[in-house]
Formats: structure tokens, sequence, C-alpha cells
């Protein structure tokens, strides 16, 4: 019989190959890489979500009622839409870093096919589930046997394979111990540093806009520096919304979001207290090239550059909670 591997691979032929590289953005060759550590990923966590008698449950809950016929078909929505949610349910809040891990291994994005291989790995578990009558407990077995037969070859893909799972596992644990509120604290911290400094001393239009370039500028080079299951990395693995950078905006004082920035770096220390010098970094910085980016002044911020007087001064306010850096 062979294996859910080799019966992906069998999927894709080239047309469907050049149509899933074209909807993510990747040529032919580097989708056929790409599919040779998603799929066993994939498979190995659907095998780690079979493992309990609830996760064999939701597991049967996910599997299509017409196999992998209409999924082929539907690819390009599979990678948009559907094919997330339900990478969610089984990899949970690590999903950003599992395809992080591949992604940086692999020197490409890899990770852009997760959506589509996922429902296509449940197509095909639900194939072999009508054809011989598995039942959830057979299912799980032979996810349970494919993944250590694949894990057995060993080689570099296993390898990558392991590390991504747990670096899954790793950003799983870190976000479950965050309540949604001091997520969200986390994740606007940085944004209310950037508005105090912003506002302190309005640069006009064009300066607002480099103003806040500087700020998602800062953020984002700091969660591409961060491990993939990082605190860093997994609280800015998205962009913010409109309503997340308009928080301050509306009947929000400096010393409300002074009180964001304090709240999220106390249930930083408290969580993850190894992240925490990484973190108040990251706001240190944000507040720091927000103040410079309109060079108006001639006072020192945080990293020795000039701003203005009224910068300075929201400056010193943030050093009060975040510490000289």
């Amino acid at each position: 019989m062979p294996s859910i591997f080799e019966d992906l691979t069998g999927l894709l032929s080239s047309s469907v190959t050049k149509d899933l590289g074209k909807s993510v953005g990747l040529k032919p060759d580097l989708v056929g890489k790409a599919v040779g550590v998603v799929g066993p990923l994939v498979t190995a966590a659907l095998a780690n979500k079979a493992s309990t008698p609830s996760g064999q449950t939701e597991l049967m809950q996910l599997l299509p009622k017409d196999g992998v016929g209409s999924i082929i078909g539907n690819l390009a929505k599979s990678v948009t839409g559907g094919g997330t949610d339900t990478l969610s349910s089984i990899l949970g809040s690590g999903v950003g870093a599992a395809g992080a891990t591949l992604d940086r291994a692999l020197g490409f994005k890899a990770s852009a096919l997760l959506p589509a291989v996922m429902p296509l790995v449940l197509g095909l578990i639900s194939k072999a589930n009508t054809e011989k009558n598995l039942g959830a407990v057979g299912i799980a077995t032979l996810l349970g046997n494919e993944t250590a037969s694949f894990q057995k070859t060993g080689g570099e893909t296993a390898r990558l394979v392991r590390e991504a799972l747990d670096a899954g596992q790793r950003a799983t644990d870190v976000r479950a111990k965050y309540s949604p509120v001091q997520w969200d604290t986390v994740r606007l911290a940085p944004v209310a540093a950037a508005h105090m400094v912003i506002t302190a001393d309005k640069s006009g239009p064009v300066g607002a806009i480099k103003e806040i370039s500087a700020a998602t500028g800062a953020i984002t080079d700091a969660a591409k520096a961060a491990s993939p299951a990082s605190l860093v990395s997994l609280a800015f693995d998205h962009d913010f919304t409109v309503e997340e950078l308009t928080k301050f905006t509306k009947a929000r004082t400096p010393d409300d979001a002074l009180a964001t920035v304090r709240d999220a770096i106390a249930s930083v220390e408290r969580n993850s207290p190894a992240d925490a010098p990484t973190y108040r970094q990251l706001v240190a910085d944000v507040a720091t090239k927000v103040a410079n980016a309109s060079k108006e002044g001639g006072i020192l911020g945080f990293g020795g550059v000039a701003v203005s007087p009224a910068e300075q001064a929201a400056l010193d306010q943030l050093r009060s909670v975040i510490g000289e850096r």
C-alpha cells in the first residue's frame, strides 16, 4: 500500500504543481521541494492530534466527505480559505512558528503551502478510511505508523520536520501563558510607545508617514531576527489591524499608552522572563526610531539620536518603565 506521502506526490501533476506554485508565488521546482517537507510535517501533526480520544473525534470531523477530488479543483481556495482554519485547529497557535522554522531552513516560503497540503492530506485520509473502513482508531494507527516510518528514514528532512513540530509546540506553550487581554497588551505596547512619541511633537503628514513606517519597520525587523518560537516572533507574526493601529487615537491619553507599556512589560517579565530583555529592547527601539524619523531637535534620545524636547519628554516617560537601553 502506498504511503500518504507517495499518494500526495502522485496527486501533484505538473499542471497542478504549476497552478499551486502560481497561487503562492513559488516556482514548480520549489513547490515539489516544499511538499517533500510539508507533507510529512502535516502528517506528523495529524498523528499528534490523533494520539488522544478527543483529538481523534476532532480529526474525524475534519475529514472531507468527498475525498481529494474537489480539493484538487480548488487548491487556490485552500491556500487562502478553509485550509488556514484547519491548520489552526491542528497546530494551534504554533502554526506560525512551525512554518517559520521551515522557511528559514529551506530559504524560501515553504509554509505558504501548508494551507493547501493540509486539506489534501485530510482528503487522502478520508479516502483510505472509506476504502478500508478504518475508523478513528484505525486512522490514528495509520498516521502513527506513517510518521514513525518517515522518521526512521532519518536525514535532513526528518530532522527539519522534528524541529518544526518542536518549535510549534514551544510556541503553543508560550501563547498559553497569556490571557487574551494580556496578549493584546503585549502586541499593543510598541504601538502605544510610538503613539506617545508621534503625538508629543506632531510633524505633519509626511513626517507622520515616516514615523509610522519607522515603527512598523522596527517591529518587523525584530520579529524576523527572533527565533520562531520566541515571544517577539509570535506576538508580531502578522500585521497590525487598523483597530490596533488606531487604538490610542480616540479618547485616550499619553498616560493610557504608558500604562499599556507598563502592563505589557509586567506580563512578559512574569510569563516569559527569558524574552523580557528582547521585548524591552523592541519597545525602546520603536520609540527611538519614531523620534528619529523626522530629526528636528538636538537632544539625545534612547539611542543617542537627536530628538525634539517634546519627544525627549515622551522618551523619558517611556524610559521610566522600559529602562535605559
